[in-house]
């Protein structure tokens, strides 16, 4: 099986270096430019189904890179960004320490989302897709997220250490192509390899 994980354009949020895990920003014009530049200059895999996190900045991703041709199968809360609690909307270099750190240690700071709590979410999720389309024999599926999903469904299915979340590339508007197996007796996802979105 094929999984695409692309992560949305650049939003207001990442402009103003703020917390936006589960608060609603749009893409800003710099990230739609760069989307529709991206989608002429990179190979992104046709796949079976489309995925994406509810939030506007990923829905608004799709239909840019893929709306012209593609449909929705499902927009989902449980492939949201990672849950701030109290520093949504906070502009990150306020906080006094190092989010990725702390939250990497799975402790629970200003009523953010844990890391295991988090990786459970996206997982669990990820399991249901592939569950769905083996029951309808599809082989591939784009999944439009957010740079924690991505970062955390790479560490979980590549058993990489989560010093690795603070160093992984997840550029805006870009991503990863996995290949996987499914052991259905045990219902086990295995990451064969995977490899970033190329250039054209």
């Amino acid at each position: 099986m094929k999984i695409v994980l692309v992560r949305h354009g650049y939003s207001e949020g990442n402009k103003d270096g703020t917390f936006t895990g589960w608060s609603d920003v749009e893409l800003c014009e710099e990230g739609i430019q760069d989307l529709k530049r991206y989608k002429i200059e990179y190979q992104y895999p046709e796949t079976d189904r489309y995925y994406a996190s509810d939030l506007v900045r990923a829905i608004d991703t799709f239909d840019i890179l893929f709306g012209d041709k593609k449909s929705l199968h499902e927009e989902s809360k449980q492939l949201r960004e990672i849950f701030f609690g109290d520093l949504e909307d906070v502009k990150a270099n306020t906080f006094p320490l190092s989010f990725s750190e702390t939250w990497s240690r799975n402790e629970r700071h200003e009523n953010w989302e844990t890391r295991s709590e988090f990786e459970y979410r996206v997982v669990s999720k990820l399991e249901q897709i592939i569950w769905d389309m083996k029951k309808t024999e599809d082989r591939s599926a784009t999944i439009v997220c957010h740079s924690g999903v991505i970062k955390t469904l790479l560490i979980s299915l590549a058993n990489l250490p989560y010093i690795d979340f603070q160093v992984l590339g997840t550029p805006n508007g870009l991503g990863y192509v996995l290949h996987m197996d499914h052991d259905e007796t045990t219902n086990q996802l295995i990451l064969k390899n995977y490899e970033e979105i190329k250039r054209k």
